[in-house]
């Protein structure tokens, strides 16, 4: 969405705030959050947009409880296009740059309203159904390897720093649509073995978002082979080994969430782990707009 046709559909504060209440509350099927009480015995003040008044327990409230608009002073209009400004960005946009573009004064402020926009989109389930051809990869996210020197601290860890499997990166797995281009991306807990990326881990991952009989390209890593066996969603892997080339010519590659992983790097550089998941389902929604 561009900035005037943002503009055009929320000219006023009003206009943003009633468009979250008609997605909230659809049919203007009002709730008290306090009493539990239903729509009939709940009323829309005319004094403020944001509040509600419910006449069973003579109560006033937020209709933007339960939103990350909640405590917000802000105008509600900033917040919608901070939204905008994340799921039209490629390559994500920074606290510093949604400060600069929102014309706020506090760096604290656009960094908070950054993780609540990357905490809710992180929450939403996958609802999207793959079919057909999908392709899966996994990545490893962290520190970057750099060489041993005398100012290092003791090697508590040697394979934080190391490329590949054995790391102690935190891994990434992604399953990509071939035909829609839409992406899946998950982060690979431990289990309670204290084990990752195993062969039921990565089933688990296309199992929740694939449709039965779905072709799925893959490398030649081991816990894929899980997909030779007999499964319950009848799945057909097709492989493709990466010593030898890249593409087989005949469609048989892994190329398309190669590109998104390698693209997960460089915008997940300078965050935590913590804020991973997050970052995996903007990159998604974004990588799919393109």
């Amino acid at each position: 969405m561009t900035l005037f046709s943002f503009q055009q559909i929320f000219p006023t504060e009003e206009s943003a705030i009633n468009f979250i209440l008609e997605k909230k509350y659809p049919n203007k099927q009002y709730v008290c959050p306090k009493c539990g009480c239903v729509h009939h015995k709940v009323y829309h003040q005319h004094y403020d947009v944001r509040k509600f008044y419910c006449q069973n327990c003579k109560s006033e409230f937020s209709g933007l409880v339960g939103t990350i608009f909640e405590n917000t002073h802000l105008d509600i209009r900033m917040w919608l296009y901070a939204i905008n400004l994340v799921n039209v960005s490629r390559k994500g946009i920074s606290a510093m740059q949604l400060q600069r573009e929102l014309g706020m004064k506090s760096y604290k402020g656009a960094w908070r309203m950054m993780m609540q926009i990357r905490k809710s989109i992180a929450k939403e389930d996958m609802k999207e159904v793959f079919e057909a051809i999908v392709e899966i990869d996994e990545t490893y996210v962290g520190g970057k390897p750099r060489k041993k020197n005398k100012h290092d601290e003791p090697e508590t860890n040697d394979n934080f720093n190391k490329r590949g499997r054995g790391t102690s990166k935190t891994p990434v797995i992604g399953v990509k649509e071939r035909h829609t281009g839409k992406v899946h991306a998950v982060v690979a807990n431990k289990n309670k073995d204290g084990k990752q990326l195993t062969g039921k881990q990565l089933f688990s991952v296309l199992n929740k978002v694939c449709k039965d009989n779905t072709t799925v390209m893959t490398d030649q890593f081991s816990s894929y082979n899980i997909l030779d066996k007999p499964n319950s969603k009848n799945f057909i892997r097709l492989q493709i080994d990466h010593n030898v080339m890249f593409s087989m010519g005949n469609g048989i590659h892994t190329n398309g969430i190669e590109s998104f992983c390698g693209l997960l790097k460089e915008v997940s550089m300078g965050y935590t782990t913590k804020y991973l998941q997050g970052i995996c389902k903007v990159m998604s929604m974004n990588f799919v707009s393109d």
